[in-house]
């Protein structure tokens, strides 16, 4: 992404022409790099949190914010797995095809559902996770995320 946007930005100074393809690639790999790290970061337990506050709330407290933060998050993925599924299907009925390229659109936007889905299984895997972490009294939702990750990786 990085090098095709160089490219371009080095074609127009020295050239003064541009890639006709470089902002349909760019673009569509930033929506796909989005939803691939959204995923990682669900499944590693790294978006962002109020830890303090967290820490601060009775166990009983903390379960129903775990299931209400899920449930909100769920709501959020499957609304935009709908909606990016209707998008796809309507280029595709369309016959829409990318400018510069000439390739289908629905190829580029099929990364929006397909990356929905896969932040919502990693949602309730990691929901499961804190559950039980919690039934057992560790604190597996927002703490030690780095030793998680570590974890993970090794």
């Amino acid at each position: 992404m990085s090098i095709i946007t160089f490219g371009n930005v080095l074609s127009r100074y020295f050239f003064d022409t541009s890639f006709a393809f470089a902002e349909e690639i760019t673009i569509n790999l930033f929506v796909l790099a989005t939803f691939v790290g959204a995923s990682i970061a669900i499944k590693r337990q790294a978006h962002f949190r109020f830890q303090f506050l967290y820490e601060k709330m009775r166990h009983s407290f903390k379960r129903m914010t775990l299931l209400l933060t899920s449930a909100l998050m769920l709501t959020f993925l499957l609304l935009t797995f709908l909606f990016g599924l209707e998008l796809v299907i309507n280029q595709f009925e369309r016959g829409r095809m990318t400018p510069a390229l000439n390739i289908p659109q629905w190829l580029f936007t099929l990364s929006i559902p397909v990356g929905s889905l896969f932040c919502m299984i990693r949602t309730v895997e990691s929901t499961f996770l804190s559950w039980n972490g919690m039934k057992r009294n560790e604190s597996h939702q927002w703490s030690n995320i780095e030793s998680k990750s570590k974890e993970l990786e090794g």
